[in-house]
């Protein structure tokens, strides 16, 4: 369906769904009054799954029925989610990765890293048999990126960010994963890194074209970028 959902953070607008075609909005309700930064439709697009500012998860139907909500264990924001490209199940990323069945049932809660660092990002990989997650580090500890297991157990972490990893996503095919931090970087299935493009200020969103082959990045500084998959920069908007 041509609909979208956006979330909503300090401001008095409440999150929504947005259909394209009808320009009608309907609001999603039962969120935080803080604010959702997560949100994410299921691999059937029958579910949409929001995260909010209070460790709340919140389930609705695509019409924007809320059907269920529950908690992510503790009050602590949830900054993304994502949903399992094969499965009614989803991870949330805080403090903790969390894995949760459609239900509300805690199925993993999994410390990433000794530190208590914030994760801001996880995606699952289009087979289902992995998920890379991103977090903030701090004055003392780099930014990681790690590679987990379906099962939840690590098999690669990667420092070599100056910023925090705000967001990141597979192409189409499944061969590429882009990250947005201090540059847009460009990793295979394995997370070896295959392009580095620089950017002047700290890139926040990243999102693939169908084909796999053009990359576009919001920033800090609210410029819009367009790559090409090799990380190389085809037009600026400001």
């Amino acid at each position: 369906m041509n609909i979208v959902a956006v979330t909503t953070q300090m401001s008095d607008e409440k999150s929504f769904i947005l259909n394209l075609d009808t320009n009608e909005k309907v609001a999603l309700n039962g969120i935080s009054p803080d604010g959702a930064r997560g949100i994410d439709w299921n691999y059937t697009g029958e579910y949409l799954a929001v995260a909010d500012n209070q460790g709340q998860i919140l389930i609705y139907d695509k019409k924007g029925n809320l059907i269920r909500k529950f908690s992510n264990e503790n009050a602590k924001s949830i900054t993304a989610v994502d949903w399992h490209p094969k499965k009614n199940i989803l991870i949330t990323v805080a403090d903790k990765i969390r894995v949760f069945d459609i239900e509300g049932n805690l199925l993993k809660s999994i410390k990433h890293r000794q530190e208590d660092v914030m994760l801001l990002s996880v995606a699952w990989h289009n087979s289902g048999l992995f998920f890379v997650t991103g977090d903030y580090g701090d004055e003392k500890d780099k930014s990681l990126l790690q590679y987990w297991n379906e099962e939840g157990e690590l098999l690669k972490a990667i420092d070599i960010s100056k910023a925090e990893y705000r967001n990141l996503t597979w192409n189409s095919k499944g061969n590429r994963l882009a990250t947005a931090s201090d540059a847009l970087r460009i990793w295979d299935a394995n997370l070896n890194l295959i392009s580095e493009g620089n950017s002047k200020d700290y890139l926040w969103g990243v999102s693939w074209n169908n084909k796999g082959n053009r990359i576009v990045t919001s920033s800090m500084e609210q410029k819009i970028i367009l790559w090409n998959d090799k990380a190389e920069i085809i037009l600026i908007v400001q």
